[in-house]
């Protein structure tokens, strides 16, 4: 199951993407279907989100041609 906290902005960086490969790497702000502007750092984008919209959600994801993949496992055998 999907969360729908922030599936507009994660849809609209996906729809966007690659036009955006030409600064790979920086950091991209997402407000709704907005695309705010991209940043060298995360700090910067974060701390442009917070002064342009406030506590309303908005994104801040690193430009990246490949996703990494995360993995996270739980190791269930206890000693």
């Amino acid at each position: 199951m999907t969360s729908p906290h922030l599936e507009t902005e994660l849809k609209t960086y996906e729809e966007k993407k690659r036009s955006l490969l030409g600064d790979e790497g920086k950091f991209v702000l997402i407000h709704g279907e907005e695309l705010a502007g991209v940043w060298d750092t995360y700090e910067d984008a974060l701390k442009a989100g917070y002064e342009k919209y406030g506590v309303t959600p908005f994104l801040v994801k690193q430009i990246q041609g490949t996703e990494r993949v995360q993995f996270f496992t739980r190791n269930l055998c206890r000693p």
